[in-house]
Parts: C-alpha cells; structure tokens; sequence
C-alpha cells in the first residue's frame, strides 16, 4: 500500500525537542500501551528522557501534552502523520495516533488504500492486544459523512479506532478524512465521550483565576492545541473548548464535521458555519454575541474615511463593480485611524467588554474571530483572518487575556482591549448544557 508522509516543518526557535535518544533496545512503541506498563506512569522528566529523537515537544508550558508531528518511529506497523500525548495528574492519561488526515496530507487516499489501511491496522491491533473488537457508537450528524470506529477493551486501557470518510456523491469523489488510533486509561462506569455534555456550573468555576497583584482574571486548565501549518484555526479552537468541557475529541474530527478546509476557512461566515456544525454534532448551543455584517463594514468605512481626511491618511473607496477583496482593504487601513473610528461607538465598545467579563466570570470562554496583523503581538502572527480564544480580562490594565492554536508559548497572552475590539470580527461561544450565566 502507498502511504503518504507529511513532513511538518516547525520553527527551530519554538520546538522543544526532547533528549537524550532512548538508550538500549528499541522495543516497539505498542509496548509503551500495555495494562501495567511504565509509561503510564512516567512524569514529564521520565517522559523527556525515554522519548529522545522521537519528534516530540511540549505543547504548553506546564507540560500538559506533548506531540509530535511526525512521529519518527511506526505505531502498531505504521507511519504516524501525528501523535499527541495528555497528561492528567503528572502522568499520561490519553495518546492519540492520527494515521491518516486530510488536513497534513500532501496527497489524499484512494478508497482502496483507505480500506486498506483500516483492515491492516484492525488485524494488527485484534493481533497484538488479543481481544477482540466491538462496534464503537460515536456517528456524525451529516448525511455526506461515513464513519465508524472499532473498540478494543483491555482491563485498564481501552483503544478506539476511528476512521472517517466522504463517500463520492455526482461530481465530488470519495475522499478520506482520518483514521486516528486512541488509547486511554480506562474504568468500569466511565460515561462514553460521545455522551451529550453537562457541566457543573460550579466546578467549571473554579477553573476561574484571580491575581490580585496583577489584575488577570482568566479560565486556566483549557487544553492546548497546536494545529500545525494547517488553516484550521476554527476545528483546533472547537477542540479546545470541547475537550475543556469533557468531550474527547481532535482537530482532524472536528474538520471534517465543520467542513474545513486545510488551506483556509478563516472568513468570519466560513467560522460561524463551522462552529455551528461543530455546536449541532455535539449538542453544544452557538451563541453569536458579535457578527461582522458587511452593511456595518460599509458605514464602518464611511466613518473611517471621514477621520481619514481630517487627518490626512488615504481614504479608502470600494469599487462594487469588481469583486471585493476584503483582505486587500483590511490591508489598506491605517490601524490608529481604524481604532478611533470603531472605539466612537461607545455602545458597541462597552458591549464588547461587558460579554467577555460575563463570560469569563462563568468559566467559558469564547471564540474570537480577528483581523490579525494590524498591531503588533507579543508572538508572530502574519496577516489574516483567524479564530482564537477570549480567555480573560485585566480590568486594571483594560486588556483582555486570550489563547492561539500555535502550542506552546501561545497559552496566555494579552493585549489592550482597545486594539482586542478594533481587530474583533465576531464574538461566539459555544455552550454546553447546564452553564449559567
């Protein structure tokens, strides 16, 4: 079978990898998953020394999850685009192994390979763990998605094989999702992942974080996701929140629900559909606190080249004869100019900041669709339309604390909100049931 390799290229100045290279025979890495095996009990100092030359860097700084992309050694007989380690308590808890994706592929899988690859990977698990499989339960929503997934249970590990992908329908062919190997600690009783949500509106409070000394409020455990070069802000933040609110689920599921597209799908109606289908797939409500609405674009605009005049900055004109590339005139705007005039609707501005607090305060944190590139950050960010996460406010400071999908060193950052409302497309928040507000 042909098997395509994705070879990620990550800036040397921001990956961890670990060291020393593992010492004395190398053991298959299926070995690491065993019932009363080591590795479920190695803290992250172990971790790092048994793990060298594998590919893997931590992905926040408290060393929650650690991934590697690619992995540099085969899992169960095969090549691994992608493999995230979490940690709960100190320890690993769940590994996820994504054999195939769409979104790191650089070429897609046939039908026959995709088969073919979930039969081999079926036998060599059902081989390897000696039990055999049962039908897992967890189905898209969507009438033009075709999973399954197949469930290995040991007496302390359960394995999960999960493979998705679009059967061909007229013109559109057969195209494959993903196929994803999890394995996690595992007791008697545990309510299934694909059990609709519901939180306890007092646990998720105590998530909340309050710095006398410095004025931050912020929702901490929240866990990281880096989605690589990939477009897939809205799937890897839709991860975030899910996975804080208890659902186990990755970036490469949530793409194929949100329909994503590896290469894009950062325009504020592109985020707002995706999340919406993210919201109806788990039974989690979309709440849309602020919209971008290009009529409100335009008046935008014509405050905007008002000042610009007085001030003597280039105004900028549409041409609505030609096709409109918003990109080009978010690139045109001068960012001081662009401020006051979004900051003179004082209503919208203090809207703004009464919903994050309100939120915040409740232990849930939103998605927040940006123009990103017009001020400067504290980390590189290019140019464009991205989603990212409202995390917190600083009343004292007036700057809001938010989170990228970039790893770690994108954890907890801040900015003015000033510059967090001038850069705002859309506010959402995507709700389990039983928060209250």
């Amino acid at each position: 079978m042909k098997r395509i390799r994705s070879l990620l290229l990550f800036n040397l100045t921001l990956m961890h990898i670990f060291s020393p290279p593992v010492h004395g025979e190398e053991k298959p890495l299926e070995y690491w998953l065993a019932d009363n095996a080591p590795f479920w009990s190695w803290d992250s100092e172990t971790f790092e020394q048994n793990v060298g030359g594998l590919g893997f860097r931590w992905m926040d700084e408290n060393k929650t999850a650690a991934r590697a992309a690619p992995l540099r050694r085969p899992f169960f007989g095969q090549d691994a685009y992608e493999t995230v380690i979490r940690f709960e308590d100190g320890v690993p808890d769940t590994v996820m192994i994504s054999y195939f994706n769409r979104g790191d592929a650089t070429e897609a899988l046939s039908e026959e390979d995709f088969q073919d690859l979930v039969r081999t990977l079926m036998a060599k698990l059902t081989e390897t763990l000696r039990v055999q499989p049962r039908p897992g339960a967890q189905k898209s929503n969507r009438s033009d998605v075709r999973d399954d997934s197949r469930i290995w249970q040991r007496s302390k590990i359960q394995f999960e094989l999960s493979y998705s992908f679009s059967p061909p329908s007229g013109r559109k062919p057969f195209t494959s999702e993903y196929v994803r190997l999890t394995a996690r600690k595992f007791s008697a009783g545990e309510v299934p992942a694909f059990a609709n949500t519901t939180v306890n509106p007092y646990e998720i409070k105590t998530n909340i974080t309050r710095d006398a000394e410095s004025g931050d409020v912020w929702i901490e455990n929240i866990p990281m996701v880096d989605q690589g070069p990939k477009g897939y802000c809205a799937a890897a933040t839709s991860e975030r929140i899910l996975r804080f609110f208890g659902q186990e689920v990755d970036q490469h599921q949530i793409a194929q629900i949100a329909n994503t597209s590896s290469g894009g799908g950062t325009s504020s109606l592109e985020l707002k559909k995706a999340l919406h289908a993210v919201g109806r797939q788990y039974d989690f409500n979309l709440s849309t606190h602020i919209e971008w609405d290009w009529g409100d674009f335009q008046k935008t605009l014509d405050r905007y080249n008002r000042n610009a005049k007085k001030k003597s900055v280039p105004e900028i004109h549409i041409d609505t004869s030609r096709v409109i590339n918003l990109a080009h005139i978010y690139d045109a705007l001068d960012p001081e100019t662009y401020k006051e005039t979004k900051l003179s609707r004082k209503s919208d501005y203090r809207k703004f900041q009464e919903k994050v607090k309100k939120y915040i305060n409740a232990g849930c944190p939103l998605a927040w669709s940006v123009r990103v590139g017009m001020f400067p950050e504290s980390t590189p960010t290019g140019t464009g339309g991205h989603l990212r996460m409202i995390i917190g406010y600083n009343t004292q400071k007036d700057e809001i604390i938010y989170s990228d999908t970039w790893g770690r060193g994108h954890e907890k950052k801040s900015m003015s909100t000033e510059n967090a409302f001038t850069i705002t497309n859309s506010l959402f928040s995507l709700e389990p049931t039983g928060l209250r507000l």
